[in-house]
């Protein structure tokens, strides 16, 4: 545990406290959406970015709480913790990244296969999507804790 270099781990608290706050609204605007949606009251705050689905709020609710407890953890001094934490969260949020990328391979692919036109709305619709986005954005963090993680199992 010497060895680690703990200064830059509570350097990435604050950044991994941000996008775990902001993957928390992104969940509760997305229940709002899912429940507008059941209710047929009308419009939708961000449709296209944050989809009104159940499913992908509890995505992101998830890494938004393992994001937000993991500062919990570094505020407490206890770095294991917090590097476990974070790290899952990381890895729930990339989960839910690939999961969309392979959506729009497949719909692009259904496309291609029915004979259909491939036009921009295919992409919008499944890459221009928060959690593509803010996958795309923890991507860093995750190969930098789950580096430091793989140093501790090896120490």
């Amino acid at each position: 545990m010497a060895q680690l270099n703990i200064k830059n781990i509570k350097a990435l608290s604050p950044a991994i406290l941000i996008l775990g706050i902001i993957y928390l609204v992104i969940g509760i605007i997305s229940i709002i959406n899912w429940c507008i949606a059941l209710a047929n009251l009308g419009k939708q705050f961000y449709p296209n970015l944050i989809p009104g689905d159940l499913g992908f709020a509890l995505v992101t609710l998830t890494v938004g709480a393992s994001l937000t407890t993991s500062t919990y953890f570094i505020m407490r001094e206890n770095i294991v913790m917090h590097l476990v934490s974070a790290t899952c969260g990381a890895w729930l949020a990339v989960g839910a990244l690939l999961i969309q990328i392979m959506v729009a391979a497949a719909t692009i692919l259904d496309a291609i296969i029915v004979g259909d036109s491939i036009d921009y709305s295919i992409i919008s619709e499944n890459l221009l999507r928060s959690d593509v986005i803010m996958g795309c954005i923890i991507l860093p963090a995750l190969i930098y804790y789950t580096s430091v993680l793989r140093k501790m199992v090896k120490a």
